[in-house]
């Protein structure tokens, strides 16, 4: 495919084309009007390409249609059509324009935020995640980039497109030693194996993120991913936040302490553990909109959505179980080669 896709005032599927608001690995994204409601959507793309039946970013790109248009909470973007284009040859969702900054921009352009507007977005976004994870849900991928603040300072989630189905074969995203998530973010255990992580995992990233927007940086002083990674994977644990952020009370800096142990069983467990906390010190997610506490679908139909989605697909229910790794190996692998083509590329500039 060459050129753009679309250009301005182009139609699809009933929406008229207004401009690209971004693009990457994942697909394009589009701000388009509906050619009757006159109401503005986000229009996801993903050129399907070749043997894109066994393409693996197609079937995550899928999947985060089909559980995202599932889960309905007022801080998550809502997905109301996707569907396959044979013309184009591309997979397409629309869902919610979000009229806002992702949070890595906020931080970047305010620096340091209040502890309760920090607290208050944190917990806006377990919420979501609390509902999630009732039915077995792990976003995996939690990071300022997937956080938008809203004019109205509320937070919503983006992108479930590597959530997994916790406790069930998730063929369809994830295979045994993969890594999956952003360095800086992802807990330990998933550099070690994405297919093993439980809602824990998704704490650790908020903590991280939670550390990030009260100090205004990570705890992190690597200067490049592969330091990041090797930091984040030792046995040493965060500095305490007040360190840099002096004025952040201490049942915070507690409740951070625990989002972000390095050993999972020493983290609190989920993202509903993290609101209980919080509401020990006082603090409530603040819910603009009219809260929607359930699915569109009750537990059994979301039960079997998961079952469908994230079990064995045919040609693989018969392959052998993998055993899986409890132990970074990938990931210190990953850094280790990363090192040594490194310290090559010096030697040959050098010589």
């Amino acid at each position: 495919m060459t050129g753009p896709l679309f250009n301005p005032g182009d139609v699809f599927k009933g929406y008229v084309v207004e401009k690209t608001l971004g693009s990457g690995a994942s697909g394009t994204v589009w701000l388009v009007r509906h050619e009757f409601l006159d109401t503005l959507f986000a229009l996801k793309t993903m050129d399907a390409g070749p043997g894109a039946g066994r393409d693996e970013r197609v079937k995550r790109f899928m999947r985060e249609a089909k559980l995202a248009s599932r889960l309905k909470h007022p801080n998550l973007a809502s997905v109301h059509d996707a569907g396959y284009d044979s013309e184009r040859g591309l997979y397409y969702l629309v869902m919610d324009y979000v009229e806002g900054d992702t949070l890595r921009t906020a931080i970047a352009l305010g620096g340091p935020m209040e502890e309760s507007r920090a607290v208050d977005t944190i917990l806006q976004v377990c919420d979501v995640l609390a509902l999630a994870g009732r039915f077995g849900m792990v976003h995996r991928d939690l990071k300022p980039e997937n956080i938008m603040i809203t004019r109205s300072g509320s937070a919503m989630l983006l992108d479930f497109g590597i959530a997994k189905a916790t406790e069930r074969l998730d063929s369809l995203v994830t295979v045994a030693n993969t890594v999956f998530g952003t360095p800086g973010y992802i807990a330990p255990e998933q550099a070690a194996d994405s297919s093993a992580v439980n809602p824990s995992a998704d704490v650790f990233s908020l903590g991280i993120i939670l550390f990030e927007m009260l100090a205004g940086r990570t705890p992190w002083n690597g200067k490049s991913p592969i330091a990041i990674m090797a930091e984040a994977l030792g046995t040493e644990e965060i500095p305490d936040v007040r360190t840099l952020a002096p004025s952040v009370s201490a049942e915070t800096a507690d409740i951070l302490r625990r989002m972000c142990a390095k050993k999972a069983e020493e983290r609190l467990q989920s993202a509903a553990d993290v609101i209980e906390e919080f509401a020990k010190c006082g603090h409530k997610a603040t819910i603009s909109n009219d809260r929607k506490a359930a699915a569109e679908e009750n537990e059994e139909s979301m039960d079997a959505l998961l079952a469908k989605y994230g079990g064995s697909t045919d040609d693989e229910s018969d392959a052998a179980p993998v055993r899986r790794s409890r132990t970074p190996w990938l990931a210190i692998a990953i850094v280790a080669a990363l090192v040594a083509a490194a310290a090559a590329a010096c030697f040959f500039v050098l010589r």
